[in-house]
């Protein structure tokens, strides 16, 4: 993901409801395991499936159907298709912008093209360009106030569709942060560097002194 992009990951509110029996203000992530798992993951055989439970890898759709085709058609309005998408067998829907004219919004969609579930459904804004980032923005979010859906950001905070509450998350998003301040964001990310390597000077430090 771009530094310039924000993401959000979409999850139905009715798979929420039967998991929680309300909807919570935030998910857990197992941002540690998912470090292992990175770390250790091997690709020999495909993709293997994560043997944890977090927000990331429960399986929200399962009891879930929306028109995906509906859904298909409505962000076909908003981004163009990604050159990876595949061929009309395979289950997978992607949606790249131009980020050369700072419209590199994406999505994609993945579903088993038999029982139409759904395993991942997500997008992301480009924030380099205020009506650009606005009009992708409002059209997946009307997607999602239509369909009974929630977004989830990267820190696993939960939201409805409601453009006021994105706003806000925005504005305390890394991506907003190294588009205002990048000096600051470059301090965020090496102090998370410092964490993990104490002892070796960063390339984020580097990155940090060629723009001072």
């Amino acid at each position: 993901m771009a530094v310039w992009q924000y993401q959000l990951n979409i999850i139905p509110k009715k798979a929420i409801l039967d998991k929680y029996g309300k909807i919570p203000n935030e998910l857990f992530i197992d941002y540690e395991s998912w470090e292992k798992y990175w770390a250790n993951v091997s690709f020999n055989n495909g993709i293997p499936e994560p043997e944890f439970e977090d927000a990331k890898t429960t399986k929200w759709w399962t009891d879930v159907r929306i028109d995906i085709e509906k859904v298909i058609d409505h962000i076909d309005q908003l981004v163009k298709r990604g050159d990876w998408d595949d061929d009309e067998n395979s289950g997978f829907v992607g949606w790249k912008g131009d980020s050369k004219q700072e419209e590199d919004n994406d999505a994609h969609i993945a579903y088993d093209k038999e029982t139409n579930i759904i395993s991942e459904f997500q997008f992301r804004v480009d924030l380099r360009n205020k009506e650009n980032a606005t009009k992708f923005l409002n059209g997946m979010l009307n997607l999602c106030e239509q369909n009974d859906l929630m977004v989830l950001n990267t820190n696993g905070i939960l939201f409805e569709p409601k453009p006021e509450l994105i706003f806000e998350d925005l504005k305390k998003s890394n991506a907003v942060t190294f588009l205002t301040n990048p000096i600051k964001f470059l301090d965020k990310i090496d102090k998370k560097q410092d964490k993990l390597k104490p002892k070796n000077s960063s390339f984020w430090s580097k990155i940090k002194a060629l723009l001072e």
